[in-house]
Formats: structure tokens, sequence, C-alpha cells
């Protein structure tokens, strides 16, 4: 059974490639850099991983003369804890105290403690800052009820009720002897402060219904609840294709990929050159702009393959991550009016084919221009 689900697996995998190369050779380099693209990337579980391997069990809290106050997680294992702290350093050395987000939420007796990456943090380091790609995000969080509440997580949470309430994480040991004899309530321990993390600040929910929605704090009930359920209709989101929108996004990815290039097509002779050839076919200014940003996606190739297959991937993958630097050399002499042309009608097609399925493509670059219009999107 198992061998047959692998190879169903790979079949529907390389019919999803076997499409996706049709689709490619189909739009032939034309391209709409305000069309959605529905992506998706996971966080790993790999601080799990090493919480598990620090035998995490519990926290505990203090307060430092003159100094903000610390929550120390607990681990019979240090080096393992204090690989997990290490891990956490790692995310706050790349994008700042904000990257790891601590909610702990009171429920009955005990309290629910979840450790989280910040969702916009953690784009930023999967896929760079206002970049063509913006995916959805499934962030993977380590969630530990408590059965228990010291008096002092009361204090901890008053605190965090200030404007201003940073605070320390640093890591412990609790011998497994005293997690099993209940905990550690009255346990003296000693912080390390080895690779300690100074947080902004820390959410503390004293009633459950003071949660955000997007919180990670969630009970035991309420995981039950949300895997009966299912993801739901609404997921994954439907990405919002009216015409506004389609163009905010792309003026918003030309901008943040090749901004050299709309700089000098937008103040030099040559750039207003090629924008009043466009003008002439009829072409709105954001038309031309981005035919010439899709022609000089061939620039940032390493090499010309000989494959028309594969320098078409290439190119897609150069205006999936490309980010033209200051430095780069903007030659728009090399670019002819016929290769302008050509490009406006390949990138009116590819939205075209995308607005109206089932339609048939008009053949003129005019008449693909007007059917754009007609559909608001011109």
């Amino acid at each position: 059974m198992g061998v047959k689900k692998r190879k169903r697996a790979k079949n529907a995998k390389a019919d999803d490639s076997s499409a996706a190369r049709k689709e490619l050779l189909r739009d032939a380099g034309g391209f709409d850099w305000g069309w959605p693209a529905l992506e998706m990337v996971m966080a790993n579980n790999e601080l799990t991983r090493r919480l598990m391997t620090g035998g995490f069990s519990g926290c505990g809290y203090g307060v430092i003369p003159d100094g903000p106050p610390f929550i120390s997680l607990f681990g019979d294992n240090l080096p393992g804890m204090k690989s997990a702290l290490a891990l956490m350093k790692e995310w706050t050395s790349m994008s700042g105290p904000n990257a790891i987000r601590i909610e702990i939420a009171y429920d009955g007796p005990g309290y629910v403690l979840a450790i989280s990456q910040q969702i916009d943090l953690l784009r930023w380091r999967l896929s760079g800052i206002d970049t063509v790609r913006q995916p959805l995000i499934m962030v993977t969080s380590h969630i530990k009820r408590m059965d228990s509440r010291h008096p002092n997580l009361d204090l901890l949470a008053d605190y965090a009720q200030q404007p201003v309430a940073p605070l320390w994480l640093v890591v412990g040991e609790l011998p497994r002897s005293v997690a099993r004899a209940g905990g550690s309530r009255s346990h003296a321990f000693t912080p390390q402060w080895d690779n300690a993390i100074l947080l902004s600040g820390i959410d503390i929910y004293r009633q459950l219904s003071d949660r955000p929605a997007d919180t990670m704090a969630r009970t035991a009930a309420e995981f039950e609840s949300r895997a009966k359920a299912g993801a739901g209709a609404n997921w994954p989101p439907e990405p919002d294709l009216n015409p506004a929108s389609v163009a905010a996004t792309r003026e918003r990815r030309l901008a943040a990929s090749v901004p050299k290039t709309l700089h000098v097509l937008r103040n030099t002779d040559r750039g207003a050159a090629l924008l009043a050839h466009g003008q002439t076919l009829g072409c709105a200014k954001w038309q031309v702009e981005q035919a010439i940003c899709n022609l000089r996606s061939a620039d940032f190739l390493a090499y010309q393959p000989s494959s028309v297959g594969k320098r078409l991937a290439m190119i897609e993958a150069v205006r999936n991550r490309v980010l033209e630097t200051a430095s780069m050399d903007v030659d728009f002499g090399k670019i002819t009016n016929d290769q302008l042309t050509t490009q406006i009608a390949l990138d009116a097609a590819y939205l075209l084919r995308r607005l109206e399925p089932d339609g048939e493509m008009p053949e003129a670059i005019g008449d693909r221009i007007r059917r754009v219009q007609e559909l608001g999107y011109g």
C-alpha cells in the first residue's frame, strides 16, 4: 500500500511539472508582474526538536535589581536547552528581538506557553523584503501546557502591560526528579546567561478571551476542535484579482526588483523613445515599462542556454528572485522597437489567458491591448 501511495504522489508531481512546463512554453516569455501567485513556505520544527532534546518541562521567572525581569525555560538536559536558546539567538541576530514571539495564556489553574517565530520577520528571512514573492507562511510553534502557576507569573503579567516592557529570555536546568515530583514552584535555580536574549516584550493573557485572533497559545480542547473542523472553506485564501490590486502589486514588484531599470527608463531620452513607441501601439505606460523590464530579465542570466524551455525556466526564476543593484548596467540601446512590440503582445496574452481561460486569444497586438482595456485592466 505504501509503495502505491508513493507512486501516485510521484506521478502527481510529474503531472504538475509537465503542466507547468507546457504553460511556460505557451506564454513564451510573456509575464505580468501584477498577477498573484499562490506560494506557501513552512518554518521547520528545529526549535521543537531541540527543546525536546533538552527535556523542556517548565518555566521560571525572576527579577534582576535595576534591570528587566527574566523568563527561564527549564529542561533536564542543559546542553540541549542551550542549543535551543542558541537557535532563537540566531533568529534575533538576523531580524531583531521581535523575531521571537512568546505568549502565555492562563487556562484554569495552569497556563499555556507558546513559542513562535514572528510571521512577518519569518517571511523576510525566507523570501526577502518587498520582493516579487509574498508567500503564505505556515508557522510552527512549540506549545506546552503547565498544570500550575507560580505567583511570580502574575507579577510578570502586570509588568508586561507597560508600554515598554523588555525582558530576558534564558534557560536553566531542572532535574527530571524535581519535574516529576511536582515541578519547579519551590525549586531554586541559577539562570544560564550565555546567549541570553533581550526580548522587546511578552504577551500574557489572563483571560482566554483576551487573546488576538492570530494567537498560537491554544488549549488542547481548541486544537482538538480545529482538527475536527479541518482547514475550512477559506483556506487557502483566494487571491485578490481586481484591477486596482493587480496594478498595485505590479508597481510594487517592479519597483522592488528592478528599480534602476525603471529609473533609467523614466529619466533618459532612450527610455522616453521606447515609451513613445509603446504609446503609438495604444498601450498604457505601465505596459511598456513592464515589457522593457521583462526584456531585461535575460540580462540577469548566468549563461544563455541552447534549450528554449531551459531559457524560459531560467528567466521565470530570475523574475521571482531578481534584486537589481545600483551598480548594474542598464543599456536600452540593444532593445529594438520590434522586440518591444513582441514583448508587449506576449505580456498581454499572459494576462488574458488568466482573465479568460476559455476565451479565444486575439492574434493582433492591438486587439489584445483593447481586450485588456475592455476587461478593466488597461
